[in-house]
């Protein structure tokens, strides 16, 4: 998924060593030469403060950027990436009741926010704080036609939130996302609702572009280091109010890490990730501008033998339908979406719940829209199912 970061851009770089003049040497004995120079060397050293003058100074540190394909292993590219600004783990799925069929759809976010470039990231201390690190919950009760979330934040310090840089292994206090062996093992827990999920190997992992590099625009730089894990066969339980249900489905992972930010004329995205009956998986986003039109149209298809093939604005049309406006925001989303790929047939994408909008108090104070779809075709045959995000819609919860 895109989910380009919204922090201020990495610090250009600037002189931060410039060379003065050096101040008048003591003027004592002048007649006698004491404290000056030798007339011999006088040439020498007014040539070598000219150099360095006018030498271009080390840059200040600055966040890595997704400039070029990269080199991939695996567990280990499940962990942290120190040195770029901002780094999430997603996971996303739909899943049912053994025994009733009853659907559900759940979001498990871990999103790390570094504070400083590197090489500032190496503190002496493991109790020194890098990163922050926030998280977001979410759970889809289609049946019982409610919506649940709830958000946390915490710095990074042993027993608060951490991420392993050498495999899947990220923590928020009692919330977790962690691989053990081939399997991966999702802990969230609340006043609400809590998530106990195992996920078994899936299509992938997939490289969201060339290399893992996806760009969210033409300017140098302005990508993301991006892959998936699709198709994860997920069981587990699910309790809301006290009850508990035994589920079983389909989880999608998105894990994505850059530095740089949304454009200046870009205000926000809207990005699918979709399981199709026939063994097809579709993500595909526009990142919008300020006009509300598409600025940057991409994605990726992954075909049923695991092929992945990048799309293009010109394989993808990808039009919204509609408006619902949030009572609790007042933002106003797209209804539903329409889309083609490679002028297939013509995709309908809509929310299995109209409010699936998030509010995140304790960790951005931003809304934005996150939920389980359906996919049909134009007679409302079933074709498939998946996750839709949509932000920039709404404003803040604070000015």
């Amino acid at each position: 998924m895109p989910r380009p970061n919204d922090n201020p851009p990495p610090p250009s770089p600037r002189r931060a060593n410039e060379l003065a003049p050096p101040p008048a040497c003591p003027r004592q004995g002048e007649g006698r030469g004491e404290g000056r120079l030798p007339p011999h060397l006088q040439p020498a050293v007014v040539l070598l403060v000219t150099l360095l003058a006018t030498t271009t100074p080390a840059a200040e540190p600055t966040f890595h950027q997704a400039l070029h394909p990269r080199e991939w292993s695996f567990p280990r590219d499940h962990g942290r990436h120190d040195g770029f600004k901002t780094e999430w783990w997603y996971f996303t799925g739909n899943l049912r009741e053994r025994t009733t069929n009853r659907l559900f759809g759940y979001q498990l976010t871990f999103f790390r926010s570094a504070f400083t470039p590197p090489p500032a990231t190496t503190r002496p201390s493991p109790w020194a704080t890098t990163d922050l690190y926030f998280a977001h919950a979410a759970l889809a009760d289609v049946t019982g036609k409610r919506f649940l979330f709830t958000d946390r934040l915490s710095r990074a310090r042993p027993g608060l939130a951490f991420a392993s840089d050498q495999t899947l292994d990220v923590t928020l206090k009692d919330w977790s996302a962690n691989l053990d062996g081939d399997t991966m093992r999702l802990l969230s827990r609340d006043d609400q609702f809590n998530l106990d999920l195992t996920t078994r190997p899936g299509r992938g992992p997939v490289l969201q572009g060339p290399g893992g590099l996806n760009p969210k625009g033409t300017n140098v730089g302005q990508a993301s280091y991006y892959y998936s894990v699709t198709r994860m066969p997920t069981t587990g339980t699910i309790t809301v109010a006290g009850k508990t249900f035994d589920v079983q489905g389909l989880s999608w992972m998105d894990h994505e890490f850059s530095s740089h930010p949304l454009a200046e004329n870009q205000i926000g995205w809207d990005w699918l990730a979709l399981t199709m009956n026939d063994g097809t998986d579709l993500m595909l986003y526009r990142l919008r501008d300020k006009s509300g039109q598409a600025d940057y149209l991409s994605g990726t298809r992954i075909d049923p033998a695991g092929k992945s093939h990048l799309l293009t604005s010109k394989d993808i049309t990808l039009t919204p339908a509609g408006q619902w406006k949030s009572p609790a925001s007042g933002g106003a989303y797209p209804r539903q979406w329409a889309a083609t790929v490679h002028n297939g047939p013509r995709l309908t994408i809509k929310p299995r719940l109209e409010n699936q909008e998030l509010a995140t108090p304790n960790s951005g104070d931003i809304h934005y829209y996150e939920g389980t779809v359906e996919v049909t075709d134009d007679a409302g045959k079933p074709l498939g199912e998946g996750y839709m995000e949509m932000t920039g819609y709404a404003k803040p919860l604070k000015p």
